[in-house]
């Protein structure tokens, strides 16, 4: 008969550091690449100061901003988060009342226990997650749908992300990404 808890050092939480482990050591490290996460900085974010927060229309969650840098939407400096894969397709021209627009998709997977690690609070509220950036080849993308993976033992191993390219035109009030918008 087996006994209902089994012993040994073999435990879930033995077998899960030992996977992100295996991960940094095998996947991330040697043939992984990287990207930059910018964080969003809420309009009534308080751990920065006031000179650093959004300032948006709060109908159009849009914001101009001046040549001395002041108003507009801001994002904290960005973080290098190691990636395990990065697939990336390229946009299809789907003719709509937009006219044709074509953005590319990017759909990335991570170590859970490493992105905490450079971004501890990104799983705490998912919804303002469509409103960091990321920076990937030289373009940036909109995460907008994320997947946590794995689970162990109520542990996620991977999440995974789809992210959307955010198309020069979307980034003119952007101070912080006009060298992407060029």
């Amino acid at each position: 008969m087996k006994a209902f808890i089994p012993g040994g050092r073999f435990d879930p939480e033995f077998e899960t550091n030992e996977i992100h482990t295996a991960i940094a050591a095998d996947l991330t490290n040697p043939v992984g690449t990287s990207i930059l996460w910018y964080v969003y900085v809420s309009p009534t974010d308080t751990s920065v100061a006031t000179s650093g927060r959004t300032v948006v229309d709060p109908v159009y969650d849009v914001g101009s901003y001046t040549t001395n840098g002041s108003g507009g939407r801001k994002w904290r400096d960005p973080v290098q988060v190691p990636v395990v894969k990065a697939l990336l397709k390229q946009g299809r021209a789907y003719f709509n009342m937009r006219g044709f627009y074509a953005p590319d998709t990017l759909h990335l997977t991570l170590d859970r226990d490493q992105l905490m690690q450079y971004i501890p609070d990104v799983l705490d509220n998912p919804d303002p997650l469509d409103r960091d950036r990321v920076i990937y080849k030289g373009q940036v993308y909109r995460p907008f749908l994320s997947q946590q993976q794995g689970i162990i033992n109520e542990r996620y191993v991977l999440i995974s992300f789809d992210c959307q390219q955010v198309m020069p035109e979307e980034m003119q009030n952007d101070p912080q990404f006009q060298s992407y918008a060029q």
